[in-house]
């Protein structure tokens, strides 16, 4: 077929008439499904309505048949004339009921005392095993299957004679013709064929529309065992040598079971009708699909392949834009939308080469062998490079140390495929001059995903260096007075216990019996106090240090905690602390500071945290928009602070850790103070603590502010 040459049009015909005919299979399927359930439904419906009725009306018969021989019950015969009557009457009783076709009357010891017709039939252990029953029970009593001398199957229905007293004077028995009763229940069977089947307690049919199988066994079917157990419901299977749908119920009055159902083949019938009709329709409507698919594929894909063409010479150069598709659907929006996104992206691209360029990080890519693709303005500035000369040039040309840690980066390793996330390393310009930096890679595939070079992103972090080691001094006291005053009276106690123990020692030494061991006793008091003073006097020098002149500029809060989060990142993973860097939905907050003094305020203040986190937790940093001011929360998930100790964390000297010196949230308080500023912490023990810093913010957003000296 001449219009299935093109690809498009060939898939777009198979992939249409595909899914025509998958959806009318479905439908087709759905529909066979829903109606051959539905008149199953119909049907186990039908069957449990027509097996109650029947169940209900031969139980009326038993019935009827108990309370008929109950009329003619006597309560004794003492004569002839009471013996004739009740014959005669039994003789009417067997005439005018189908069912009845022979009825006997016996004493308490089984003694036949009238027999209707005359002729006996019952055999002994028969007659027995009824009067057994009827003079223990003294009630009625229907018998299972029972076979009498003649050879004939029937069932036995009596009822026992009692004297005014209710003692037993013998019984009433009448025997029901199977066939009678089989003919009864025909005249309601299902169809042609229906089957209704009466089962005694031991599983033999008593009736059945089908005469021959009256006496057989159906002792170990499974529609015998729910019988027996009383149950009600629906059965599908074979049975009767025939596979059966059908419904099953007990009759209460008698202990025996009803069945009534129909051959599987004949419950069908509108079930195959229905379907025929459905195929035939089916065939119809699939020709009709096929048809309109045809129509289908010729209208629509043509202007396709038309746009296809004009996008493939648009590839190759040959035109700028695309032409208009009048078809007056989405295809002509398509075409219009096609020449829009065609002279966007030649300005997107104009863009993009000025955000590569506007990028403060050297970004640079380069091909499998190494060699350089795109150099931008950044990676100018960091190496020393002009543009023009490095692209074509190899990455090697340009000298790359690693860093003394656990992993190590090379042009070799990078170009191999190996990806780095932030690592650390040296990097010399053009000029020998060295760089720290932090190296971000990955590698980038074609349309095929096969590697197709390397991206670089470069980034100096030299300054950042400068800041760590600044923030390194993370406890230095702001108040030289207050510390003063802290000393002088840490200091005072010491002293008081050196002059105790030397004047002790004085003392001792005047005697000439001297103690020993208090001597070295009241020697060791001296030299650790000696050794506590040094020690708090070492740390006081450390903090107390402070330059005259402090230096604020604008600060952004953002920044500093990003600087902070990468310097402690590896003391994070060594404690498996998790961060959750909740500030980061600000991309800036500035505040009016000294840099060095702010990093060393929320450094302690983590530092703090990690130390409560010995095992793991979780740190949370968060920035909120105060209006005047900036609100900082810092929360972590460590052992937390007593209540009765919350009160003192800012007193210098206080500490609850077994070292330090207690002097860190101190210097934080007074540096916060001092910026115009509020510090505050909740704590509970046991679940963590949280500090809450309040910064005024710049008086300028985003606008640099000049630097403002204060004199110390």
């Amino acid at each position: 077929m001449i219009f299935l040459r093109s690809k498009l049009t060939k898939k777009f015909f198979i992939l249409s008439l595909v899914g025509s005919i998958v959806s009318l299979t479905l439908i087709f399927t759905i529909a066979t499904f829903v109606l051959n359930h539905s008149i199953r439904e119909r049907i186990d419906e039908r069957n449990e309505l027509m097996a109650k009725t029947l169940a209900s009306h031969t139980d009326a018969a038993f019935q009827q048949i108990v309370s008929e021989i109950n009329n003619v019950s006597p309560n004794e015969l003492n004569s002839e004339k009471e013996v004739e009557d009740l014959h005669e009457e039994l003789s009417e009783l067997v005439l005018e009921n189908i069912f009845f076709s022979y009825v006997q009357v016996f004493n308490e010891d089984g003694k036949r005392l009238i027999s209707v017709p005359e002729n006996y039939f019952f055999r002994d252990e028969d007659l027995d095993k009824i009067r057994k029953r009827l003079h223990w029970s003294k009630t009625y009593y229907i018998s299972d299957l029972i076979t009498l001398q003649n050879g004939t199957q029937t069932i036995a229905v009596s009822v026992p004679i009692l004297n005014s007293d209710g003692e037993f004077k013998g019984g009433v028995s009448a025997l029901i013709d199977l066939e009678s009763l089989s003919t009864a229940l025909s005249q309601v069977q299902i169809g042609q064929e229906g089957i209704n089947a009466l089962i005694d307690r031991n599983g033999r049919v008593i009736a059945h529309t089908d005469d021959s199988y009256i006496g057989k066994y159906l002792k170990n079917h499974q529609i015998n065992d729910f019988l027996n157990r009383s149950r009600i419901g629906n059965w599908e299977g074979i049975i009767f040598a025939q596979k059966m749908l059908l419904a099953y119920r007990p009759i209460l009055s008698s202990d025996f079971g009803l069945i009534v159902g129909e051959t599987e083949k004949q419950a069908i019938v509108p079930i195959v009708t229905v379907q025929k009709v459905l195929i035939e329709g089916f065939l119809v409507v699939s020709l009709m699909a096929i048809l309109f698919t045809i129509f289908g594929t010729i209208s629509v894909v043509k202007p396709i392949h038309n746009l296809i063409n004009q996008a493939k010479e648009y590839k190759d150069g040959k035109r700028r834009g695309f032409n208009l598709i009048n078809t007056n659907d989405d295809l002509q929006d398509l075409s219009v939308t096609m020449d829009s996104m065609a002279n966007e992206l030649i300005n997107k691209r104009k863009r993009l080469a000025n955000i590569l360029e506007s990028i403060p990080y050297a970004v640079i890519t380069t091909n499998q062998t190494g060699k350089i693709l795109t150099f931008n303005k950044g990676a100018e500035k960091l190496l020393k490079c002009n543009r023009k000369e490095a692209v074509g040039k190899l990455l090697f040309n340009f000298q790359l140390e690693c860093n003394k840690q656990e992993e190590s980066v090379s042009w070799e390793k990078l170009l191999e495929g190996r990806e780095f996330n932030e690592v650390e390393a040296s990097l010399i310009d053009i000029e020998e001059k060295e760089h720290e930096v932090r190296i971000y890679s990955a590698e980038f595939k074609d349309e095929i995903r096969k590697k197709a070079g390397t991206l670089l992103i470069i980034r100096d972090v030299s300054e950042m260096k400068k800041l760590e080691n600044y923030a390194k001094q993370s406890e230095r006291l702001a108040s030289l007075g207050q510390l003063t005053s802290g000393i002088a009276h840490e200091v005072k106690n010491p002293l008081s216990i050196i002059q105790a123990a030397a004047e002790g020692i004085q003392y001792e030494t005047m005697d000439k019996k001297l103690n020993k061991d208090f001597i070295k006793e009241l020697s060791d008091d001296i030299l650790e106090t000696t050794e506590r003073m040094n020690m708090l006097l070492t740390d006081f020098l450390k903090m107390a240090k402070d330059d005259s002149e402090v230096v604020k500029d604008r600060i952004n809060l953002v920044w500093i905690f990003d600087e902070l989060l990468s310097l402690l990142r590896k003391k994070f993973d060594e404690q498996q602390i998790t961060v959750i860097s909740e500030y980061r939905k600000y991309d800036s907050a500035y505040v009016l500071s000294n840099e060095s003094k702010l990093g060393q305020v929320f450094l302690n203040i983590i530092l703090n945290s990690l130390q409560a986190m010995e095992s793991g937790g979780e740190l949370s940093i968060d920035i909120e928009d105060q209006g005047i001011s900036w609100e900082i929360e810092i929360r972590d998930t460590g052992y937390g602070i007593p209540s009765s100790k919350v009160d003192w964390i800012f007193n210098p000297f206080y500490t609850t850790k077994k070292e330090g010196t207690g002097l860190g949230l101190s210097i934080a308080y007074e540096i916060i103070t001092q910026q115009d500023g509020e510090i505050s912490v909740k704590s509970k023990e046991g679940e963590g603590t949280t500090i809450y810093i309040s910064l005024p913010k710049s008086l300028e957003e985003g606008e640099d502010s000049g630097e403002i000296h204060i004199t110390g």
